[in-house]
């Protein structure tokens, strides 16, 4: 019976440490970039067709100032170093070139 239960053992941690090492590497999310004045939301309904999520990327970008005083609670501080709501959807601005954060996508 032990000669049994010790490659089983064996197997089945070798097959977790397989699992878990292919679910670290995730690909990087694509670079999602609107330009402020445009009405082209073509970068948030490529990803998503959620009305809702259309909606909270629009608000987000057209109103920074009302979510810089929202913080946010999903942990993304100490992993993405966010600091505020306006980060889960605003990755930077640049003049008026805005890259999305992929992270309100849910």
């Amino acid at each position: 019976m032990k000669k049994v239960i010790f490659p089983l053992l064996t197997s089945a941690i070798l097959l977790i440490g397989c699992a878990s090492e292919k679910g670290e590497r995730t690909e990087k999310p694509p670079t999602l970039q609107y330009k402020v004045g445009s009405n082209d939301w073509s970068a948030v309904t490529s990803v998503s067709d959620n009305p809702d999520i259309l909606e909270a990327y629009q608000f987000a970008v057209e109103h920074p100032d009302v979510l810089n005083y929202m913080p946010c609670y999903c942990g993304c501080y100490e992993e993405d170093g966010h600091t505020s709501n306006t980060n889960c959807f605003v990755e930077k601005v640049d003049n008026k070139m805005v890259t999305l954060d992929t992270m309100g996508f849910g």
